[in-house]
């Protein structure tokens, strides 16, 4: 099922409020992409950032807005993303319900969303936003961290021993790291996809980081930082 990149940006701009961007030039606000290991502190760190900078923040939205163009259930949406893997298994659903809902259709929907978001400018976490945005203007921000500090940030609160927490911080990296590979072919280790790249084992104030990354963004957005479509 295809969807016309103008239509998409044009829902976009109707959920978020704003008009759409010109054809050319740089996006209206800056715009910010969140890759991040499970743990490291990037989703807070995303939200810090993106309240000030006044900008909206795409993350279980953005899979909505999948779903909303598939017109399929968020749940099986997020299936392909969280699982990828496991979209081959899904052939006895697209049997019943008649919607194909394949890789194909996932990844191009995907970034058609994604391109649209980054017209309207704001922070987008995960899900390939960084290699969709390769060549745009956007600031490519990869947030990282070992394994066992990432799985001591997860214990501390008492809610889960540091071995479950790891458990989960290797498995959650993993498929994150799977999905970005099966849909792009890119590596999340390969730093030359990223503009910047922080370490919260030795860098654990977020809030001083999100400060940091605004006057990176802000810069980047003005023009002549960022080699892209920064154009005015």
């Amino acid at each position: 099922m295809g969807h016309d990149i103008l239509s998409v940006i044009a829902a976009m701009a109707e959920v978020s409020g704003r008009a759409p961007q010109a054809k050319s030039g740089r996006p209206r606000q800056p715009v910010i992409t969140i890759s991040r290991d499970h743990g490291s502190g990037g989703d807070e760190i995303a939200r810090l950032l993106a309240q000030r900078m006044g900008l909206d923040i795409y993350d279980e939205v953005l899979l909505k807005e999948v779903a909303a163009r598939l017109q399929d259930d968020p749940a099986i949406v997020r299936m392909l993303d969280e699982e990828f893997g496991q979209a081959k298994d899904m052939w006895l659903y697209r049997l019943l319900s008649g919607k194909d809902i394949g890789p194909h259709t996932y990844r191009e929907t995907l970034v058609k969303v994604v391109l649209s978001l980054g017209r309207l400018g704001g922070v987008i976490v995960g899900r390939g936003a960084h290699v969709i945005l390769a060549g745009a203007c956007a600031l490519r921000i990869r947030i990282t961290g070992t394994a066992e500090i990432c799985a001591a940030r997860l214990a501390a609160d008492g809610s889960i021993s540091e071995q479950d927490a790891l458990q989960r911080v290797l498995e959650v990296n993993h498929r994150r790291g799977h999905f970005v590979w099966e849909v792009f072919r890119s590596r999340l280790a390969d730093a030359t996809q990223f503009d910047l790249t922080i370490n919260t084992d030795r860098l654990a104030d977020f809030d001083a980081i999100a400060s940091m990354l605004e006057g990176v963004a802000r810069a980047i957005h003005a023009g002549g930082v960022l080699r892209g479509d920064c154009g005015g």
